[in-house]
């Protein structure tokens, strides 16, 4: 096999006269590589210098600039090798973006926004062999028609008194969720707060379950000693989604549900209120493989991925 030979010029200088060349002009062989004409400029003059001989006769205001002898020679060359080469790299390129899996995941809105996306961002970067589809499902999905390879749901901790699905055998607990007053930095000092400094402020209150009374501000002004509940101060909002939205804005205090607000803690957007005080949440997420697919190497390998952020 013939050595590839070392005196071959950097490709960007290639790619500029080559751009020339073909385009007749410095300034449109800078606007198709999306570079300045002065950079095309120094790219020829490099590639000139390096080879030994004037490559291009440069074009005036109204004449085309035209490859010189030589440089038609180096221009059969690019033709008969570079773009070729190119088409090859593109043709691979296409096959294994052919051969690439996707697997589409699906979870309720607020598990996905607040927890789940940025774990989704860093297995892709990990395995970009695998694309993953992020859909929105409250419920479990039809597996049949709703083309789901994984669901992450909610369901009730079995201690809990809420009417619970029945189990399914790939079933593996990914996180439990435990509760807890939060709001914006900008909002309250919580080296300061106290049970009276609540009734000053908004407090959001998702609609939940009448056994889930750990999310229910009643329960909490009854924790803390803070007297009876101020109901004018109550805002209802349907999901906890928009409930962490307003608190991030600094428009109330919301009850946070770790680790669904792991991440905003984390970076300053919220902050904890009453660090010694907190309540297991009655709900878990867990993760469950498709019925007809529980050993197929690409849902485990996903599965395994995500209970182990879920650890860390």
């Amino acid at each position: 096999m013939p050595r590839l030979s070392q005196h071959i010029p950097p490709l960007p200088a290639l790619k500029a006269f080559e751009a020339v060349a073909r385009l007749g002009s410095l300034s449109r062989a800078a606007e198709e590589l999306n570079v300045t004409k002065s950079a095309i400029s120094h790219q020829l003059r490099a590639l000139e210098s390096a080879l030994g001989t004037t490559l291009m006769h440069r074009g005036g205001t109204t004449s085309r600039a035209q490859p010189t002898a030589a440089g038609q020679e180096l221009l059969l060359a690019i033709e008969t090798s570079l773009i070729p080469l190119g088409e090859a790299c593109e043709r691979l390129a296409v096959r294994r973006r052919k051969r690439r899996r996707t697997l589409t995941v699906s979870a309720n809105a607020p598990f996905s926004s607040l927890w789940l996306a940025p774990h989704v961002v860093e297995f892709s970067t990990r395995h970009p062999e695998i694309a993953v589809n992020l859909r929105v499902f409250d419920d479990e999905p039809d597996w049949q028609n709703d083309t789901i390879d994984i669901a992450i749901l909610r369901v009730p901790l079995m201690s809990s008194t809420i009417d619970k699905p029945d189990p399914h055998p790939s079933d593996r607990a990914l996180v439990r969720e435990t509760v807890f007053p939060v709001c914006s930095p900008l909002l309250m000092d919580p080296r300061t707060a106290t049970p009276q400094t609540l009734t000053e402020h908004r407090l959001l209150q998702e609609e939940h379950h009448a056994s889930s009374r750990e999310i229910d501000w009643q329960t909490w002004f009854a924790l803390l000693g803070g007297g009876a509940l101020p109901e004018q101060n109550l805002v209802r909002l349907s999901s906890f989604s928009p409930i962490i939205g307003a608190a991030i804005a600094g428009k109330g205090v919301a009850l946070g549900r770790s680790p669904l607000i792991d991440f905003d803690l984390a970076h300053g957007r919220l902050v904890r209120l009453f660090p010694e005080h907190e309540l297991p949440g009655s709900w878990q997420f867990v993760i469950r493989l498709h019925p007809e697919r529980s050993t197929d190497p690409t849902l485990i390998q996903f599965q395994t991925f995500m209970l182990e952020r879920s650890a860390i």
